[in-house]
């Protein structure tokens, strides 16, 4: 091939490649999520088949429909109650206000916050600073940001319902071809075949160790919080608890459900229950994941804690939600090929012995 001919063949393959990602870009959410589940639920699935004496694809289909239904369903049943209970929390805060409650309660309760306020408003500088129409005025944007890109967050009612066709379409192939189609791809990638294998078998695994230890973890924290707040009266603690179960996909990020229902019980002369709950959340449900997260993931995971933790939530802040385990698997991809490149130019670099003796 010379290098005419050479630039013309590059120059057809990245117009194809730009041609396939958008032939295949609609069903990538789709067939993203598929992969996710298929990793993590590969060993109930060798277990179900072994069960209906080797029937694969039986084994599949049924697998498929129990993680549709008690995996799947609950997470977004679990996404439109937490959407739609934020825009309602802060829409009847924000109608609270322009109705003439400005303290909402606050300075009947606790006097020292007006008076806190008050001196910091007398610093130098901060006089005119309202900082309650800024708070409210800040829980407005909020509010319009939740109520306008909500259901795109959540992909849109057309557009996740056509997702979850494609995974539900997707799984069973994937769960019946996984082996055959993981050796393929193993024999496609211009890396050597064993490093291909490794790096695949380990990306299988981190990704069931990611999903398990995330998934659970966050389920027993909202599960934790939830209790509590049904216990102690909190009113849409249901709601409350589908809030719980996303905002513990963060490091500490109960305490953005927990604290502010304290508060409010506090306000509303509830005190005991104010207390207990502040400890209990502060004590209990947002400290309980650093004991749960590592029992969960058992020795799947393939990357140092400090890039797992980078990985996942630096992921979804760059791909939604499936970014908690795209994320760690671009990183332990980047490591590996990087380890993979250095070891070829070593090789190179090093003086053949048998040629050196003759």
């Amino acid at each position: 091939m010379t290098s005419n001919t050479r630039v013309l063949f590059l120059a057809l393959l990245f117009v194809t490649l730009v041609a396939a990602y958008h032939v295949v870009a609609p069903f990538l959410a789709g067939l993203t999520w598929a992969i996710v589940l298929v990793a993590a639920f590969r060993p109930l699935h060798a277990r179900l088949v072994r069960v209906l004496g080797g029937r694969q694809r039986v084994a599949s289909a049924v697998l498929t429909l129990i993680v549709a239904a008690f995996v799947v369903a609950p997470i977004l049943s679990a996404a439109v109650a937490a959407v739609q209970g934020g825009i309602a929390a802060i829409q009847w805060t924000v109608a609270q206000y322009h109705a003439g409650a400005t303290e909402l309660g606050l300075d009947d309760r606790w006097p020292w916050i007006a008076d806190a306020i008050e001196r910091v408003r007398a610093l130098p500088g901060l006089a005119t600073v309202d900082v309650k129409a800024m708070a409210i005025s800040a829980l407005e944007q909020i509010g319009r940001f939740i109520a306008a890109e909500g259901p795109a967050l959540l992909g849109g009612a057309l557009g996740t319902a056509f997702s979850f066709g494609i995974m539900l379409l997707a799984m069973p192939m994937l769960f019946a071809n996984w082996d055959r189609w993981s050796r393929s791809l193993a024999e496609a990638l211009p890396i050597p075949t064993a490093d291909a294998t490794r790096i695949i078998a380990d990306l299988t695994q981190m990704t069931r160790s990611v999903f398990m230890s995330t998934g659970l973890t966050a389920a027993t924290q909202a599960i934790l919080g939830g209790l509590a707040l049904f216990v102690l009266g909190v009113p849409y603690a249901v709601t409350l608890t589908a809030v719980m179960f996303f905002s513990a996909l963060v490091p500490g990020g109960t305490a953005l459900v927990w604290a502010p229902a304290a508060i409010w019980l506090a306000m509303n002369g509830h005190t005991w229950q104010a207390v207990v709950l502040a400890g209990w959340g502060a004590g209990v449900v947002s400290t309980i994941d650093n004991v749960l997260r590592p029992i969960f993931a058992g020795r799947g995971v393939s990357l140092p804690g400090g890039a797992l933790f980078f990985g996942m939530f630096g992921g979804m802040l760059a791909f939604g939600l499936v970014g908690l385990f795209l994320g760690p698997i671009v990183l332990y991809m980047t490591r590996e090929l990087f380890a993979v490149l250095r070891r070829e130019q070593v090789a190179e670099a090093s003086p053949d012995p048998v040629a050196g003796g003759r």
